[in-house]
């Protein structure tokens, strides 16, 4: 061979590394990225759990105080456990993650009135 014919000729050697390095770069991207997917995945089933926990609180306590009576309330919250402070009747839900679901209403003019729907965590 002539200098003319002669300019940079990589080797078999040199090709066989340049393609494990490229290989190992993309298996090791691939590897990122399954992770990063399965720790998605896992994030949005916890979030999952924990909507459909709410809901499910949410729905107890909404059936509870929409089969009471304003006339009969006593009766109707003998087998229930709830609180009565300062004029207001508080039902609870216990949930997930140790949070306690609150519905709170009072009697008005013979009238049920819902005052709120709220989530807290637990007093130790």
């Amino acid at each position: 061979m002539n200098k003319e014919s002669r300019g940079f000729h990589m080797g078999i050697g040199a090709s066989t590394i340049f393609m494990i390095f490229v290989v190992l770069v993309m298996f090791i991207l691939a590897i990122l990225s399954y992770l990063r997917a399965n720790s998605s995945y896992e994030a949005m089933m916890r979030q999952m759990e924990l909507t459909s926990d709410y809901y499910q609180s949410e729905a107890k306590l909404l059936d509870l105080y929409y089969g009471l009576d304003s006339t009969d309330l006593q009766q109707d919250l003998a087998g229930i456990e709830y609180q009565y402070l300062d004029d207001k009747y508080i039902l609870q839900e216990l949930m997930m993650n140790g949070r306690i679901l609150k519905l709170t209403f009072k009697v008005e003019e013979n009238q049920l009135v819902l005052l709120s729907l709220k989530t807290e965590n637990m007093e130790e």
